[in-house]
């Protein structure tokens, strides 16, 4: 590998790694939040301990994604096409997240805010399960080949990739994530949902 390779590759990963970091305690305090918060107050306590941070460390992963594009367009389109389903599945949790903290208080609604409130657990549980199951994938290789014009062809299936050494880094990632989120909330909170936040 050349030295741009390696500087490209140190590069992508300071951008995951950062992505984790930044917008793991977001993600670990909206999979808690039904759990831990018992009422409106503290849900609202919750949700404005992570609003002003959650939209801008998922810049992080984007830009990740852009670099890859950059410096290995066929590893990016390799992984873009044999992950589709899971990165499209990602997409959508990561859109319900921001409409949920936006349409959650329009309509004075127990059914209305409870719809919200669980497709914000969802959006902020999927994201890191599916990318842990991802990168237990590719520790253990992914099956595809390369052709005589240099197309790419995913050679696995949906649900090959639910192998159980995969399945069980998607259960460390998002143990890692509710710590995270646990740990953010004992810093940002008080009172009960602190203890609570303590316990977890």
């Amino acid at each position: 590998m050349t030295a741009l390779g390696i500087l490209w590759f140190a590069l992508i990963a300071v951008l995951i790694a950062g992505y984790f970091i930044l917008d793991g305690f977001d993600l670990g305090a909206g999979i808690l939040s039904p759990f831990i918060a018992k009422n409106e107050n503290e849900k609202a306590v919750v949700r404005r301990a992570i609003g002003p941070t959650w939209d801008g460390n998922e810049v992080w992963l984007l830009t990740g994604a852009g670099a890859m594009f950059a410096a290995w367009p066929i590893a990016y389109a390799t992984a873009f096409s044999g992950f589709y389903w899971a990165l499209l599945i990602v997409l959508f949790m990561l859109i319900f997240r921001p409409v949920a903290f936006d349409y959650r208080s329009k309509v004075d609604s127990t059914k209305w805010r409870t719809l919200w409130d669980t497709l914000l657990f969802l959006g902020s549980a999927v994201p890191p399960i599916i990318c842990g199951v991802a990168f237990g994938n590719l520790l253990q290789g992914v099956p595809f080949r390369i052709d005589t014009t240099m197309r790419v062809y995913y050679e696995g299936s949906f649900f090959a990739l639910l192998n159980p050494f995969a399945l069980l880094c998607g259960v460390v990632s998002i143990a890692m994530v509710i710590m995270h989120g646990a740990n953010y909330l004992v810093l940002k909170t008080e009172g009960d949902l602190q203890a609570r936040s303590a316990r977890v």
